[in-house]
């Protein structure tokens, strides 16, 4: 009996404490990629140009059923990103603000979806339904994993 008490508590430990999905998403605009990866409760994003500059990232993380981000990420003629968000606890990390920023936003200020303008949520699938409706010229790639039951 003891055996199987052990043997359950094991069973739900590991199946409580993976994560289970892995989602990545390719930003890209004239020559400018983000990529998204979200895994176990956070998002980060990185910024990766035609000379293949590493510009820092940016994350956020999130936890429960009703919590996540949304935001959007605006791109310009001159290679820079600044990703622009009110929703979410947003961190960066050795950032080259030259390409790659974040700013805080308040409700007013929200831009405009456009040609070089996209939102960005968690989760990926209310993000890729949005930007659908969009006139953005942003080229979005997603790699969503179903598999969220481990």
């Amino acid at each position: 009996m003891k055996i199987k008490v052990y043997f359950t508590l094991l069973i739900f430990s590991l199946l409580t404490s993976c994560c289970g999905t892995h989602t990545e998403v390719k930003y890209e605009y004239k020559g400018v990629v983000i990529n998204r990866i979200d895994e176990c409760g956070k998002t980060r994003f990185y910024y990766k140009n035609n000379q293949n500059q590493n510009s820092g990232k940016i994350w956020v993380e999130y936890s429960g059923i009703n919590d996540g981000f949304s935001g959007y990420l605006k791109f310009y003629e001159n290679g820079k990103v600044t990703l622009l968000s009110g929703d979410g606890d947003f961190q960066k990390e050795n950032l080259d603000t030259t390409h790659f920023n974040y700013k805080r936003i308040l409700a007013y200020e929200r831009p405009e979806l456009n040609e070089s303008v996209c939102q960005i949520m968690f989760p990926a699938e209310y993000e890729q339904e949005k930007n659908k409706s969009s006139n953005s010229a942003v080229r979005l790639t997603y790699n969503i994993d179903q598999n969220d039951w481990w």
